[in-house]
């Protein structure tokens, strides 16, 4: 027997869920998507912000920044600079001459004369580089003092670049000569220092 089938709708079934279902799934895409959109556009206008806010503080900090260098530079004009140079080359050529010690010097140039050459005088001249410019005047008993005097000092690191100025014969025969040397003297204790500038 065959079984009966009845159809009581007055319009043929149609299956709609499925259908729902994409629609659903697509409005939560969509209120996603427009969620993390609103949450982007805060982001952007909290980092603009913050951005702005750090930009400005730059260059609050970048014009402080090109007054004071202003202010530097008028300084700097307003300043002597020559007088200043002057005054310095100045006091450090007092404080040269101050800390000069002659016994250093004396002993110095005893140990480079030769035995036949004797010191007549000195007169020192101090420069600003820490040198002393020296002009020595020598009595030697043969006509080879000089040189030997001048290879002595080219041997000594004291002294540097001899030179000399003028030679004469006494009658006796002895020679007088005189040399220009730059001197530098040797690095010494401050106490030792002290006690040679008293």
């Amino acid at each position: 027997m065959k079984p009966i089938h009845l159809n009581l709708a007055t319009r043929p079934y149609r299956d709609y869920r499925p259908v729902y279902a994409v629609v659903v799934i697509l409005s939560l895409l969509t209120a996603f998507l427009m969620l993390n959109n609103v949450e982007t556009y805060y982001r952007y206008q909290n980092d603009t912000s913050s951005t702005t806010n750090r930009i400005g503080r730059i260059e609050s900090q970048t014009q402080q920044e090109h007054h004071r260098k202003e202010i530097a530079e008028q300084k700097l004009q307003a300043l002597d600079l020559p007088g200043l140079d002057a005054q310095t080359r100045f006091v450090n050529a007092k404080l040269a001459e101050r800390a000069f010690s002659w016994s250093l010097l004396l002993d110095e140039l005893e140990s480079v004369l030769p035995q036949d050459v004797r010191l007549i005088s000195v007169a020192p001249g101090f420069n600003p580089d820490g040198t002393i410019a020296l002009v020595l005047t020598f009595a030697a008993k043969g006509p080879n003092g000089m040189i030997a005097t001048i290879n002595r000092m080219h041997a000594d690191p004291q002294f540097s670049n001899p030179f000399p100025a003028a030679e004469s014969r006494n009658e006796d025969g002895s020679f007088n000569f005189n040399l220009s040397v730059q001197y530098r003297p040797p690095a010494i204790p401050q106490a030792t220092r002290a006690r040679s500038a008293q």
